[in-house]
């Protein structure tokens, strides 16, 4: 038995390797396959449940549940483009699972679908390594097509559906606030999602201020024995919250200059 696996993030470039996909594989044979990180734009998911419904095929979702501030709380970090354990807890892992899940069930050839363009070798190049080690055919098939992210874009506009709002400031249509975005990407990310920015700069300042520090690898540690004392208050929240996140706002301002 096969399966074929779209990876479905909510982007342009995945809902249009799906399209693409049943062009080519029965359509009882694919899966749209989406794990939710909890951190989305709102227009993302819009996106997300429009594209599928013009596919006519259903979301199958298999998340772990917790949001990427909550797996940071957990893992003790805060993730980062050279650390991002966020993206292997919330889609890696849940991927394999996913694998597992169908292996168990019988199926015994599995093709993943993955939305990669040209532009993207370092990530084909990775993902292809992976698909190696874990015994499944992986296929890049706008790729292999020649096929753009605009064209993509234009795609869907032609078909009735509006892409996700990110892209128009973002190359991307990743968590907000994406812990792999970069300077840039984090800068306009504090234009357009304020909010979310404002609870990302106050965890910052929060494992600072209060001398908790992150390690890769352990849990939360106390590092003197002023710290071990620090409880996190409704009051300081608000200090810290006025203090320290007002200022990431003024130097982000700056930068736009």
């Amino acid at each position: 038995m096969r399966k074929i696996v779209v990876g479905f993030s909510g982007g342009v470039t995945s809902s249009e390797a799906a399209v693409l996909a049943l062009a080519e594989y029965p359509r009882e044979e694919v899966v749209l396959l989406w794990h939710d990180t909890k951190k989305e734009d709102a227009d993302t998911y819009r996106f997300l449940r429009e594209s599928a419904a013009w596919i006519g095929l259903p979301i199958t979702e298999r998340s772990d549940g917790r949001s990427v501030e909550e797996v940071e709380l957990d893992e003790g970090a805060l993730a980062n483009n050279r650390m991002a354990f966020c993206s292997r807890i919330l889609k890696a892992e849940q991927w394999a699972k996913y694998l597992a899940e169908i292996r168990a069930e019988g199926v015994t050839e599995v093709v993943k679908i993955i939305g990669f363009s040209s532009r993207e070798w370092q990530r084909i190049q990775r993902q292809t390594m992976i698909a190696e080690r874990d015994g499944f055919k992986i296929r890049f098939i706008l790729n292999e097509k020649g096929i753009s992210k605009q064209q993509c874009a234009d795609n869907w506009i032609a078909r009735g559906i509006q892409p996700p709002s990110m892209y128009k400031w973002s190359d991307h249509a990743n968590c907000v606030n994406c812990r792999r975005g970069g300077k840039a990407y984090m800068i306009a990310s504090a234009q357009h999602h304020p909010a979310e920015f404002v609870q990302l700069s106050l965890m910052r300042r929060i494992h600072y201020s209060t001398g908790i520090r992150f390690s890769k690898t352990e849990r939360w540690k106390k590092s003197s024995s002023a710290a071990s004392s620090a409880r996190l208050t409704a009051k300081n929240l608000s200090t810290l919250a006025l203090a320290s996140v007002a200022l990431d706002f003024i130097v982000l301002r700056e930068l736009c200059i």
